[in-house]
């Protein structure tokens, strides 16, 4: 990675110095990224499982262990609200998206190619907020949050299409720092012992949280940072708005990604996943930006 890297660096140098009349813009757009982090199916279908264990029965009679839910899927607190004729309560949010803010330079050379270098600024906007609650007290609360930095530089090809309108295609390689958070408690445990009590501990509503987190988790809030260095690539179009203006439209995908360390805050989180648990942090993703494009 960092030869190619390197390499990029090399042909951005020559072609800068041996041409000196090609044009040269600077650049500056807004875009979205669509479930940043890729933590979409964990808070929304699949939850984490944690380390520890309950205890079950099976269909036959036969007693094993389970491993407990230390992040409950949205659609099960949905079910669980509708099963229980609104003793359960639950506010779901869906999968978090970043607002992406992107300022660059970018240089031409050669007949049709082009070099640019960029800075991209993602921060959470929406989703990633799930609580549910039980007789209007709150027993699950969570709280995704997401920013990330990268720096991509592409080298690639730009075609005119018409006088006023060109779509360009390159790729390179990009620097990302970064990473999402999670905060909040989790006394589903708790519940399941007061709905035992209320439904009687036959009631098959009971299955859906008899896997809560147990010790509770309390205030919670565990922070994952990554950096490094990734490949991209990007495609896009521009359009002449006046002499030396342009709209420009593009979607570029970043490969980011990286084992990322945590650290637990409370007793709940270090028994039920680590005191310092390791995740896979994916900052990549695919992000579509819209921007103005000045000649220089």
């Amino acid at each position: 990675m960092k030869s190619v890297s390197a390499n990029i660096l090399a042909l951005i140098v020559f072609s800068f110095f041996s041409n000196l009349e090609a044009k040269s813009y600077v650049f500056g757009g807004l875009g979205a990224q669509f479930n940043v982090g890729s933590l979409g199916d964990i808070i929304t279908k699949e939850g984490l499982d944690a380390s520890n264990y309950y205890p079950v029965t099976s269909t036959d009679g036969q007693t094993g262990a389970a491993p407990r839910l230390a992040l409950i899927p949205e659609n099960r607190l949905i079910s669980l609200e509708h099963s229980t004729n609104g003793l359960v309560s639950a506010k779901t949010d869906g999968s978090m998206s970043g607002l992406v803010i992107s300022l660059g330079y970018e240089r031409e050379f050669g007949s049709a190619f082009f070099w640019r270098v960029a800075a991209n600024y993602t921060r959470k906007v929406m989703g990633g907020d799930t609580q549910a609650k039980l007789a209007g007290v709150t027993f699950y609360d969570m709280e995704w949050d997401y920013n990330a930095i990268q720096i991509p530089v592409n080298v690639g090809i730009k075609v005119s299409v018409s006088e006023d309108v060109a779509i360009y295609l390159g790729g390179g390689a990009h620097y990302f720092k970064g990473g999402w958070s999670l905060s909040g408690s989790n006394i589903s445990a708790d519940v399941h012992r007061a709905l035992s009590d209320a439904l009687g501990a036959d009631n098959p509503v009971l299955g859906l949280v008899n896997d809560g987190a147990d010790p509770s988790v309390l205030w919670e809030n565990t922070r994952f940072n990554v950096s490094g260095l990734a490949p991209n690539w990007l495609i896009g179009a521009q359009a002449k708005l006046s002499d030396k203006s342009y709209l420009y439209i593009e979607a570029e995908t970043l490969f980011s990604s990286e084992f990322g360390i945590g650290h637990t805050r409370s007793l709940g989180g270090a028994e039920g996943l680590a005191p310092s648990p390791v995740y896979p942090i994916v900052l990549g993703g695919t992000q579509y930006r819209v921007g103005y494009k000045h000649e220089m």
